[in-house]
């Protein structure tokens, strides 16, 4: 659910309406997670004298929706205190998650007027149905990552795939889903599967197939309106979250010092020294 600019049969106190002349309404919201629960805390003020009485009178209260797309969660809760606290279990949750906040009646109110009302609805009054929205915040989002999540580790955003075409090329990468999904051609998807069994060649693989698909991510990263359409993917917000550890930002990355191939062998652990000293190993396994 996004509450979006629109009209109201009736007055409605928003961001985006002068439907009310100078009252406001901005909750604060804030959420902090620890393994079993995500805890949300509202705190809600309103500067509208009418809004605050229906409250106090129980026929209005503040409210918070929120809805989690990857796992179809979606709530309404509802208070009349001005601060409450909501729990929400992990496993609820993951990724995006869309806050709206509101005010909203609790049961049906007649005639509602307000002398706060735009010159426009001078004299008029209005029948409001419970569950009718009174007022309106803009809405936020926060994501729902886990620590333990199974993509903290970097190598663990990739997800390595057969293509079923022949003639397709050995290596293509598509950045659009939730991990870098790197696509191999039958014949060379073939050979990574055999050979990443073998525990001193996967630094090898690593350096071969991750580290491509890694540069192409950073160089979209690079540029501005490409960030934009990739932000609210996983793994974007982890290597967001895996340059922040070397002290680099997003928005700063096309001014690091370090390059694109650079960063990707940094970020993946240096696979390309590893594979020297495993591929020096397999050397010597094989004289042995």
């Amino acid at each position: 659910m996004q509450i979006k600019p629109r009209l109201y049969p009736h007055p409605v106190l928003a961001w985006f309406s002068d439907d009310y002349r100078t009252a406001m309404f901005q909750p604060a919201f804030e959420v902090a997670g620890n393994k079993g629960f995500y805890k949300i805390r509202m705190t809600c003020r309103s500067s509208s004298r009418s809004l605050n009485r229906l409250i106090a009178e129980k026929r209005a209260a503040y409210a918070v929706h929120i809805e989690c797309p990857a796992t179809r969660y979606r709530a309404l809760f509802t208070s009349t205190d001005e601060s409450f606290e909501i729990d929400i279990p992990v496993a609820d949750i993951d990724g995006k998650v869309e806050v709206c906040r509101l005010i909203v009646a609790t049961q049906e109110i007649k005639n509602y007027a307000s002398d706060e009302f735009h010159a426009d609805f001078t004299g008029r009054s209005f029948d409001l149905m419970r569950g009718d929205s009174l007022a309106v915040a803009e809405d936020i989002t926060f994501y729902a990552d886990k620590k333990a999540d199974e993509l903290a580790k970097l190598p663990s955003i990739f997800s390595i795939r057969r293509v079923h075409e022949d003639d397709a090329p050995s290596l293509d990468v598509d950045l659009t889903g939730e991990r870098i999904v790197v696509w191999l051609s039958p014949s060379v998807h073939e050979r990574f599967t055999s050979l990443n069994s073998d525990e001193l060649l996967r630094s090898t693989l690593s350096a071969s197939v991750l580290v491509p698909a890694l540069v192409l991510a950073l160089e979209k990263m690079m540029r501005q309106e490409e960030r934009e359409t990739l932000m609210d993917l996983r793994w974007y917000r982890t290597v967001v979250r895996k340059l922040k550890d070397l002290g680099i930002s997003a928005e700063s990355l096309s001014d690091s010092s370090d390059n694109s191939v650079v960063l990707s062998n940094r970020l993946i652990g240096d696979p390309l020294s590893s594979s020297f000293d495993d591929l020096a190993k397999v050397l010597q396994r094989e004289e042995d």
